[in-house]
């Protein structure tokens, strides 16, 4: 399989890093992560598509292999969906079948509202349309204003913020307290979200609060009647983060969308489901004659 890399510079001066594997006369799939999150979860969907067409995935400012820009603190969602038709000018991709993860779910919409011509397909997974924090650990509409405080402080004195994240990562039995809780299936191996743990220890968390702080308002929900592509929603029965209820309004906002429910999955379903998904996803396509040159 055919792999390329590379990055793209912004008007603004940011980097922004891109990998595609595979190729083939098929659209590209195009993958955006969720905030804080690196490509490492898109592993096995793009080992499974890059067998007949290009995988786009890419890291957001500051994330990743994408080096911080020079002003971290106006990253928005509106902006990454800008910068994801970047990548898409970079890797060659003139058409793209949106794929998103949690907050990529909100950046792909975005991206169809800047640019529905080229987006042939839309597969938000595990996130909504709007209000992510609303709902977050179930909780988040009624700590709203102590999220909100957080974020305020930590987004000042991001220093500190980050010397209390990497040490409570490094805590002893970490790992066991994120499947207690339910944050992760309780039979998923450490090596497949280890790689979180890596990335969010080393991330300048003056990008997340920034993101943070653009998702206790950002909302596409205005959008989803305009939405004119065929769509599959990824759900997840157990996810504490983006509640399923959550991706059944985005999934019932967008015309003829199809819903697929993953019994006793996490936020981290794409890990832990992975050969469900690339199946779903394949028969999606096929039924849209987006699985074989048209």
């Amino acid at each position: 399989m055919r792999q390329r890399s590379g990055s793209v510079r912004t008007g603004d001066g940011a980097q922004l890093a891109w990998s595609a594997e595979g190729e083939g006369p098929q659209t590209p799939l195009l993958c955006s992560n969720g905030v804080g999150v690196a490509t490492f979860f898109w592993k096995y969907l793009q080992t499974h598509f890059a067998k007949s067409r290009a995988v786009i995935t890419w890291d957001y400012r500051g994330h990743g292999a994408s080096p911080l820009p020079p002003h971290p603190e106006a990253l928005t969602v509106s902006l990454c969906a800008s910068d994801l038709w970047q990548v898409a000018d970079a890797a060659g991709a003139s058409e793209a079948i949106l794929v998103g993860h949690s907050m990529g779910c909100q950046v792909g919409l975005e991206a169809y509202r800047q640019s529905p011509g080229r987006v042939k397909a839309m597969i938000p997974m595990l996130g909504a349309a709007g209000g992510a924090l609303k709902s977050f650990l179930g909780v988040g509409e009624k700590i709203a204003p102590l999220l909100r405080a957080a974020l305020a402080v930590g987004a000042s004195r991001p220093a500190l913020a980050q010397s209390i994240l990497r040490a409570g990562l490094r805590l002893p039995g970490m790992w066991e307290i994120v499947r207690a809780l339910g944050i992760v299936h309780r039979d998923l191996p450490r090596a497949e979200f280890g790689p979180y743990f890596d990335h969010l220890a080393k991330l300048d968390l003056r990008i997340w609060f920034a993101l943070a702080n653009d998702l206790l308002t950002h909302d596409a929900s205005d959008l989803l009647p305009a939405v004119r592509v065929p769509t599959l929603v990824v759900a997840g029965e157990k996810d504490l983060f983006t509640p399923l209820a959550r991706s059944q309004e985005l999934a019932t906002g967008i015309a003829g969308a199809e819903l697929l429910v993953l019994r006793g999955g996490s936020h981290a379903a794409l890990v832990e489901q992975p050969e469900l998904i690339n199946r779903t996803v394949e028969e999606f396509l096929q039924r849209h004659a987006l699985a074989r040159d048209t």
